[in-house]
């Protein structure tokens, strides 16, 4: 009964908390807007080493490209293709920055003061030298010139659109006032021109409110029945929806592991199953590799 009862209130609650805790869009995120930037068609709200050429005084009309439109997209119309690029003149590197370069910052970013739990975006990777050149994906949420949170990533070679989700680490507690999202084709030294690069769908889920000594409050988290006699267990959050819906890993007292699951959807957070039927009874660790930290619970299977 308490089980059922807990399920229930979780039901009711979830809808509720799960609109409370959505974080600002990422401006053009689904890069469906372009228009014409210095002569040439370029993603809105986006910064690309074309643009940058720009601002040395090269004209985009007369170097390679590194960022164009593509029809080839995971959701929607568009699609940005990113490369890097180079002639007798000039090598570009392949680079997709959210914001612009103003004459306050060169860095690019835009306004933003949400704090998400993971970045998450659809790419594909192609090119004979992909995994060698490296592609990289890095977020900073920043306050001023402190880091508040950040996150980074190689990308492997994909030859279909693969779902990324990225937990945010943060190190601080304060509201963030800028967000910088940079996407390369490849970062490797002497990285080469045919490693292409497709970004798509670009998005920002789950809310951290704080974190306390690099670590997210375990008491958020209802993990029952524990002890379970069949080997079921449901994990729920009230409060925290990217809590419940983390990455997780099970494993047994030896460290073998015999379980392991990406994130959940957000209707999971009122009673994501583990099922652990057909493992022998013992303690068992559970796992949660949260945006704050990793949160440790102990299964018990009777």
């Amino acid at each position: 009964m308490k089980t059922r009862f807990l399920a229930l209130v979780a039901g009711l609650l979830l809808p509720l908390a799960a609109r409370a805790q959505t974080p600002a869009a990422v401006p053009n995120g689904n890069l469906e807007t372009w228009g014409l930037r210095n002569g040439v068609e370029l993603p809105a709200n986006w910064l690309t080493g074309d643009d940058v050429a720009n601002v040395f005084g090269f004209p985009l009309l007369l170097i390679p490209r590194t960022v164009t439109k593509s029809a080839d997209a995971y959701g929607g119309s568009f699609a940005a293709r990113v490369q890097n690029a180079g002639n007798s003149i000039l090598a570009l590197p392949g680079i997709l920055i959210l914001g612009a370069i103003s004459s306050q910052s060169s860095r690019g970013g835009v306004p933003y003061t949400s704090r998400p739990a993971r970045l998450q975006f659809w790419y594909k990777l192609t090119g004979p030298s992909a995994a060698a050149d490296m592609a990289s994906v890095l977020l900073v949420l920043s306050n001023k010139s402190d880091s508040v949170a950040t996150t980074r990533q190689v990308l492997a070679p994909r030859a279909a659109y693969t779902l990324v989700e990225m937990p945010l680490r943060y190190h601080s507690n304060q509201q963030p006032d800028t967000l910088r999202i940079a996407f390369a084709s490849g970062i490797a030294p002497n990285a080469s021109t045919t490693s292409v690069l497709f970004i798509d769908d670009v998005q920002l889920v789950g809310t951290v409110t704080s974190i306390r000594a690099g670590t997210t409050a375990p008491a958020a988290l209802q993990v029952y029945p524990n002890p379970s006699a069949s080997g079921e267990f449901s994990l729920a959050s009230l409060t925290d929806v990217a809590l419940a819906t983390a990455p997780l890993t099970i494993t047994d007292a030896t460290g073998r592991q015999i379980l392991r699951q990406g994130t959940a959807p957000a209707s999971a957070a009122a009673g994501r199953l583990v099922d652990l039927r057909g493992q022998r009874g013992g303690v068992y660790l559970l796992r949660l590799e949260t945006a704050a930290g990793p949160i440790v619970r102990k299964l018990v299977i009777q």
